[in-house]
């Protein structure tokens, strides 16, 4: 469609156009001109108006209003486009592929490695006549540098079982538990520094479940060289939060959000490193009796959650294995569970003076509890807890 521009002229003192005057204006070539449009933009995708820098077919779905604004069309629209600087306050201009869906909507898509960063001015270059016209909405978007996590080609794996930090890279664990609660580390990738002010909008989900105490820290990979931070001008390299309960156990998918941006991480992002995985694992909370002395025929109620819920497969040593310093304890050794899986209650093995146990010649000490499901592939055994230990008394 071609839209005519008739200007209002003054003629004479009359300010009157005569007929013949105006039909020769009618008739007469239009030239090719490029003004700003008076209108509208409003942008409905994404609708917190923030995208992704430098990530290529991020959504865009914007519509446009006002007198001046011709309806549009596949014909008349020539190009959309951003306006903004990179990352050195150069000027850039990148280019949106787009769809025109109605008279008044654009859905596009952003351009491949496009170097904005921060805001961005939204431009529409619509046709009229032999020229064209532009359309602007000024900082129309924010362009925010997407969340990554470290390269799994080098020595640190990404995410791991904050417990394990302090182990090599090879002995780190990526394992956790369904039940949630635990403490995870996820380290940054190079060009990316996770903010822990409240502005930013920290938050991590994992496998669907939204974690919480997040802490972000600098320094290097070792837990005694790493320093909390709290403040947005000194971003950290690795962060901590704790799991939700009631995760779906299965690869992980970690869902990170700051700056109103979100990437979600799945376990081929870690080929490398351990694949983080979210299990059915039993967990031992607490003993009803901790303690007792060498040899001492103790009964103790094992509290936690994912335990044995029949009484036959708890003593079936092909399907549950509940261990004291490593000591077995026998299948006529456990005596009751409830059917909820959150109780089991055994006679404690002898341990003293033995391996497995506390160790040959050794009478004393504190006995890890630990209950194992091997009826699961692999075999899953109960993180270490607080109240998962046994203490044989000395003398």
């Amino acid at each position: 469609m071609q839209f005519v521009h008739l200007e209002r002229r003054r003629v004479g003192g009359a300010g009157l156009l005569a007929a013949g005057a105006l039909l020769g204006a009618v008739l007469a070539p239009v030239p090719a001109d490029a003004a700003e449009i008076v209108g509208t933009i409003t942008v409905s995708t994404p609708s917190n108006a923030r995208i992704a820098a430098g990530s290529a077919k991020q959504v865009l779905a914007f519509s446009v209003s006002g007198n001046d604004v011709p309806a549009l069309s596949e014909d008349n629209v020539n190009d959309v486009s951003l306006k903004g600087n990179n990352a050195s306050g150069v000027a850039t201009t990148c280019a949106v592929t787009y769809v025109v869906t109605s008279t008044t909507t654009v859905i596009g898509k952003t351009a491949t490695n496009c170097a904005i960063l921060g805001a961005a001015s939204l431009v529409v270059t619509l046709a009229n006549g032999s020229g064209t016209d532009t359309l602007t909405k000024a900082n129309a978007l924010t362009l925010v540098t997407p969340p990554s996590i470290a390269d799994v080609t080098g020595t640190v794996p990404p995410v791991i079982n904050d417990n394990s930090v302090l182990l090599n890279a090879a002995n780190q664990t990526a394992r956790f538990s369904a039940s949630g609660g635990q403490t995870v580390r996820v380290r940054a990738g190079a060009s990316f520094g996770f903010d822990p002010t409240t502005a930013a909008g920290l938050a991590v989900t994992m496998n669907g479940k939204a974690g919480s105490n997040f802490k972000v820290y600098t320094g290097a990979t070792g837990l005694g060289a790493l320093v909390q931070t709290t403040t947005s001008s000194t971003p950290g390299n690795s962060m901590t939060f704790t799991t939700g309960a009631g995760m779906t156990p299965g690869p992980v998918s970690l869902t990170i959000t700051q700056g109103g941006i979100s990437k979600t991480f799945t376990a081929t992002a870690t080929p490398n490193g351990p694949t983080p995985l979210v299990v059915s694992l039993p967990n031992v909370s607490s003993l009803s009796v901790s303690g007792g002395r060498a040899s001492q025929q103790v009964s103790t109620t094992i509290t936690g959650t994912g335990l044995p819920r029949a009484l036959g497969d708890a003593q079936d040593p092909s399907k549950w294995l509940i261990t004291f310093c490593g000591a077995a304890v026998a299948g006529s050794d456990v005596t009751a569970v409830n059917d909820s899986g959150t109780s089991v209650t055994v006679n404690v093995p002898p341990v003293s003076g033995l391996s497995p146990g506390l160790g040959a010649g050794v009478y004393a000490g504190i006995c890890p509890v630990a209950v194992t499901d091997l009826t699961q592939t692999p075999q899953q055994t109960s993180p270490i807890a607080l109240g998962a230990y046994y203490t044989v008394l000395a003398e």
